[in-house]
């Protein structure tokens, strides 16, 4: 079953549509304004390795985060498909 997850993953990624709902998309904008005068001001302070780090943790989170919503959808689908 894993690898039906993965293959569906990776036609969700290939295929998908934007990501944030329009209603979501001024708090996005504000955290994602909020991050970048953070990592600037990391960067100023002479800890461009700390922000870069901090960067990539939070693209990670990111990633994790849809991976997990995209399984949780496709179970639930699964799941309604055996009804």
């Amino acid at each position: 079953m894993e690898s039906l997850f993965e293959s569906l993953y990776a036609y969700a990624l290939k295929n998908r549509c934007d990501a944030y709902l329009a209603e979501d998309e001024e708090e996005r904008q504000g955290i994602e304004e909020m991050v970048c005068r953070a990592m600037e001001e990391l960067t100023a302070q002479g800890c461009g390795d700390l922000a870069q780090r901090f960067r990539d943790g939070l693209s990670s989170l990111h990633e994790l985060g849809q991976r997990s919503l995209f399984r949780s959808g496709l179970a639930i689908g699964l799941e309604l498909g055996r009804l």
